[in-house]
């Protein structure tokens, strides 16, 4: 081995500089490349997540409304229900109270007899 340096060993030496310089350009477009990928990642995660809550709140307000009209339905059923009852009751008092004074008028006019 000789000490001394000549043409031939420069341009090892600047071929290898030159791929290190290339390798190094390389490596930093593919982390921007990657941090590219990363950041559209998380904006479409991002878009991902906003689009499910918009979704969840619309089912919840279709629920709320669906719950509000079984619930004013079940009302009107049991307001009808509870008005027939009424009724129901309502005539059964008007016809014992028909029998009931027929009752009171027929044992005062027997008392007025036996007097």
């Amino acid at each position: 081995m000789t000490a001394r340096h000549g043409p031939a060993d420069e341009n090892v030496l600047q071929v290898i500089a030159r791929k290190e310089k290339e390798l190094e350009a390389k490596v930093a477009q593919a982390r921007e490349q990657a941090r590219q990928i990363l950041e559209d990642a998380r904006r479409q995660a991002d878009q991902i997540r906003e689009r499910a809550r918009a979704d969840a709140a619309a089912l919840a307000a279709r629920m709320r409304e669906e719950t509000a009209r079984r619930v004013e339905a079940l009302q009107r059923e049991q307001l009808a229900a509870a008005e027939a009852e009424a009724g129901r009751v309502r005539a059964a008092a008007a016809e014992r109270l028909s029998r009931a004074v027929a009752l009171v008028v027929e044992r005062v006019l027997a008392g007025l007899e036996g007097s």
